[in-house]
């Protein structure tokens, strides 16, 4: 057997899976690995975001950073498979991970149906505790697989019994009466295209490419984390992230995240003061925006408050989903908000929100610290108004033949939307890489208002927690319906004893069943507001604050 060399430029910590991956899926090939010499803006290697696998002259793997390599006379020849040999480097949206769901989250006992990039997906767990991901359809007859059951570890389609294992080989064709050493469970056509997964961070993160070539990418390349979000010396780092999943496209909600000026207003009386808003400093960090690393922007602080606190402020931007902003206070204090964001389909996002700190006020320690079920929803007020915002814009902006350069962007607050504008548009391919040639244009319906603020919908059906808590309070709710009833029958059976309606006795049950219906409602309404909807908490400040009020500096500057 012809060897062929593969090079990975890789991190060390990652050369044993290489060579294991590369020994099980390419069997006659060596690997030959070097340590990574990529850093981003702040120092922290990202992996294998420079990896390169070439197999000959053949690039086995699409490659994620523009080398060069000598050519035959010791003359330096462009890599074939490079930006400028290529028409372009784009960005390749399918060799990713993206986060899917919490794990705490998933239903370990049935396959459940997911989305990403547009491709429905069914993820379960097999007998050995690991999650896979497959097409939500079976190779057979197409039935959707997300319908089946685990079935001795294995996921069953439950209209002709057919086994699958993680990685989607055919195990049991019942009809045929074969297992999986036998050419019909075999064949290729008998198989069901499955991803790579792993756990990281609390999350299930998918690659949502199949194939051989994609298991050994995936197993080289690392997600982008935010090391910081699970790092025990912050504040926070032992909560799980807040999910969401929000009717607007990927790239609105990106957009959003790289814009702080928007926090006086939009959150007035939440995070911020229409009076206390001021103009931005921005400038993009080395003035460089990279296919694959991404962006950095600096900034001061977007309040005069926060000016006074002598705030530097960094938001970077690192594709496919990781958005993080650190600001950095003069007492030493730091706050850290790293978020995930992952296309699911057009115009429908999920994300996921953590907030860690160094040398935080003891208030947001304990904060911290409250369950689940009440942060998720006492917490998400900022949501419910970028939700509607968002949702609003993005069909707007679908309307726009000039799309996002109908926008004027004249100042320096604006930067950092440019910056992640010309990402998407210079290096991205200026859409999501939906698969199935789907485009950012394709919405669903739109939304009402009520709609867009349901919370139930777009957050608390997935969450365990939440469903959890809903569920106590129905049961509650009942046991007090039970209860009251009982006491109003009691109060009837005492009144018709005694031949009086106005005995003591009589008056204290009606008075205890009477406050149990109160308490019965205010649950309901709780249910109703916190679970279901945003209620009464959408906006804090129903009066605008006087012109005198609003006075700022002068912008400082244009771009």
């Amino acid at each position: 057997m012809v060897q062929t060399s593969v090079m990975a430029n890789v991190c060390g910590q990652w050369q044993n899976t290489a060579r294991s991956y590369v020994a099980q899926f390419l069997p006659g090939t060596t690997a030959a690995h070097k340590p990574c010499a990529h850093f981003d803006v702040r120092n922290r290697c990202r992996y294998c975001r420079c990896m390169r696998l070439y197999g000959g002259a053949k690039a086995v793997a699409a490659p994620l950073a523009n080398t060069k390599r000598q050519g035959p006379e010791g003359q330096r020849t462009r890599d074939p498979m490079s930006s400028k040999a290529a028409t372009k480097d784009v960005f390749a949206w399918t060799k990713q991970w993206y986060p899917v769901m919490l794990v705490s989250d998933l239903d370990a006992q049935n396959p459940t149906p997911h989305t990403l990039l547009n491709i429905s997906m069914v993820v379960w767990q097999d007998g050995e505790g690991k999650w896979g991901a497959c097409e939500d359809r079976c190779p057979h007859r197409l039935a959707p697989l997300s319908e089946g059951r685990i079935q001795g570890g294995h996921l069953a389609c439950n209209y002709h019994g057919w086994e699958f294992d993680r990685k989607g080989a055919c195990l049991v064709n019942p009809q045929s009466g074969k297992s999986a050493a036998d050419p019909v469970c075999s064949n290729d056509r008998a198989k069901a295209r499955a991803f790579p997964t792993q756990v990281a961070q609390g999350l299930l993160w998918i690659w949502p490419e199949s194939g051989p070539h994609a298991w050994l990418e995936s197993s080289i390349q690392a997600p982008n984390l935010v090391p910081e979000m699970t790092d025990p010396s912050w504040t926070g780092a032992d909560a799980l992230p807040i999910h969401s999943t929000w009717r607007a496209n990927w790239e609105m909600w990106l957009e959003n995240t790289m814009d702080p000026s928007h926090a006086n207003w939009l959150h007035d009386g939440d995070v911020g003061k229409w009076e206390d808003s001021s103009p931005l400093n921005m400038r993009l960090v080395d003035n460089a925006i990279d296919t694959n690393q991404g962006f950095s922007i600096q900034h001061d602080g977007y309040s005069k408050t926060q000016k006074g606190m002598g705030l530097k402020g960094v938001r970077q931007f690192t594709p496919p989903c990781t958005a993080q902003f650190r600001y950095e206070y003069s007492d030493g204090r730091v706050d850290l908000f790293g978020v995930y964001f992952t296309p699911l389909s057009p115009g429908v996002t999920r994300s996921f929100f953590k907030m860690v700190n160094l040398k935080a006020p003891s208030a947001i320690a304990k904060f911290s610290k409250l369950p689940r079920w009440f942060l998720h929803n006492f917490a998400g007020t900022q949501g419910d108004q970028d939700a509607v915002m968002l949702h609003g814009q993005d069909h707007a902006l679908r309307q726009e033949p000039q799309h996002w350069k109908s926008y004027y962007l004249p100042s320096q607050a604006d930067r950092a939307v440019l910056a992640f504008r010309r990402w998407l548009q210079e290096k991205a391919g200026g859409d999501v890489g939906w698969v199935g040639g789907a485009t950012s244009k394709d919405l669903p319906a739109k939304l009402s208002r009520k709609e867009v603020l349901n919370r139930w919908e777009r957050h608390g059906k997935n969450c365990a927690d939440c469903t959890q808590a809903v569920s106590t309070i129905d049961k509650v709710r009942t046991v007090l319906t039970l209860t009251s009833g009982g006491l109003l029958v009691l109060a009837l059976f005492t009144t018709a004893q005694y031949r009086s309606a106005t005995t003591n006795s009589t008056l204290v049950e009606l008075a205890m069943g009477g406050a149990l219906l109160v308490l019965r409602e205010a649950l309901r309404r709780f249910n109703e507001n916190y679970f279901i909807g945003s209620g009464p908490v959408y906006n804090f400040r129903k009066d605008a604050p006087k012109a005198a009020d609003t006075t700022t500096p002068p912008n400082p500057g244009v771009m």
